[in-house]
């Protein structure tokens, strides 16, 4: 079923809630909608079914208007407030069937059996005599979508649905709501967790102020900068294959020299360390994401170039790191080990030390760690012979005070 919503508009107590929001939702996909609170996400929800009515604009199903009676039949809203009561798991279940019962109101065994396979589908089947309030809060949820499903919607509407879950259950929710959109149906979500939409949903809608700010999917929408705009925050955005990852960034340091540091494998980790804590901005990369220099450096809040895991490096990443390169005040090659799949990283260190500011860490012999061949043995001969070469981590930050002595004056540095 294709949902369509034009210049939606929504004012509750003389307020505008909702203002000329307009998406489409085919079948088959997930749109999540961000924003902070108050941004009007359960606004636009409640208004889809049903529940409030708009100010202006409409809502079409399939290019048509319904009525309340007629949106139950077809689309299911589970809303954020898990309810108190000592009713039995299938009573609850059951109550999602309630748009399709007759005017007696009583469930038939059609019904029960549409129940127990929802129940089912959850991973809840022989819970049917359990009473709902002595459940977990996973298992609550998982009841409530229990009914969700057993209402057999063509369009699912969830109000946080993974609120107060711990992240294994967070994450089987959202397996269970994109594995029912996989088999016919499609979703909208509001949600707080940037990581989990990005990683679920087709589509994302940024609201602010009840204005659509961003719309689309989404590596194109979550953004540091759209991030900024909607929460007024400072964060990362690391692209890892189709999808993306939001990191907080740590606060601002004593000045402004940036320091990138080309490593990998756990060869940067002291360097990275010691340099944020020296107050520099550091950047990073190429680093492979779940890489242990990668982690370090994303969880310092460092700025890095991620490429996919057990991945070569991609021409794309390669030339995010010379820009990296162009752009920092100092460059650092880490004692790396080099392969193949990271010659790049040796080539971006080249650029460096031709402009004039790398410092290599030569802890060891190169040809110990080089598995590249003659290319790799090549290039770190150019680089060597350019470059400040310190033997050990703990020199970096004496290093760096020694490059920086060379450059014209003006150009200041941490002491």
């Amino acid at each position: 079923m294709r949902l369509e919503i034009r210049d939606l508009g929504v004012e509750l107590r003389s307020r505008e809630i909702l203002k000329n929001v307009t998406l489409k939702l085919e079948e088959g996909e997930i749109l999540s909608i961000l924003g902070p609170n108050g941004s009007g996400k359960s606004t636009l929800l409640r208004t889809i079914f049903g529940i409030l009515k708009p100010l202006k604009g409409v809502v079409l199903f399939d290019g048509k208007r319904l009525e309340f009676d007629d949106i139950a039949k077809i689309a299911a809203y589970l809303p954020q407030e898990i309810p108190q009561t000592r009713l039995r798991v299938i009573d609850i279940v059951l109550l999602g069937r309630t748009p399709h019962l007759s005017g007696i109101r009583r469930a038939k065994k059609e019904d029960y059996e549409i129940a127990l396979n929802a129940l089912n589908e959850v991973g809840l089947r022989g819970f049917e005599e359990r009473i709902f309030d002595e459940l977990s809060g996973g298992e609550k949820q998982k009841v409530m979508l229990a009914r969700l499903f057993a209402q057999e919607p063509r369009v699912m509407l969830l109000d946080e649905p993974t609120a107060h879950l711990d992240l294994s259950s967070q994450i089987e929710v959202m397996r269970l709501i994109k594995r029912r959109v996989e088999n016919g149906c499609s979703a909208i979500i509001a949600m707080h967790d940037i990581n989990l939409a990005a990683t679920f949903s087709d589509k994302i809608l940024m609201l602010k102020n009840g204005e659509v700010h961003r719309a689309g999917k989404a590596e194109d929408v979550i953004t540091p900068e759209s991030v900024r705009e909607v929460y007024g925050v400072d964060v990362a955005v690391r692209k890892i294959g189709k999808s993306v990852i939001v990191i907080p960034v740590a606060k601002s340091s004593k000045n402004s020299i940036r320091v990138h540091v080309i490593c990998g494998g756990g060869s940067g980790a002291e360097i990275i360390q010691t340099l944020v804590e020296a107050g520099y901005r550091v950047s990073a990369g190429v680093l492979n994401v779940l890489d242990s220099d990668w982690e370090i450096a994303t969880e310092l809040g460092c700025e890095v170039v991620s490429e996919v895991p057990f991945s070569d490096i991609s021409d794309e990443n390669h030339e995010k790191n010379l820009k990296m390169v162009e752009e920092a005040d100092f460059v650092v090659l880490a004692n790396l080990s080099i392969g193949r799949g990271n010659l790049k990283n040796l080539i971006a260190a080249n650029l460096a030390a031709k402009l004039g500011k790398l410092i290599v860490v030569e802890r060891s012999e190169i040809r110990s760690r080089n598995f590249a061949g003659e290319m790799a043995e090549k290039i770190y001969s150019e680089i060597s012979s350019k470059s400040i070469i310190i033997k050990n981590e703990s020199e970096i930050l004496n290093a760096i005070r020694d490059l920086a002595g060379r450059l014209p004056k003006g150009r200041g540095f941490v002491n």
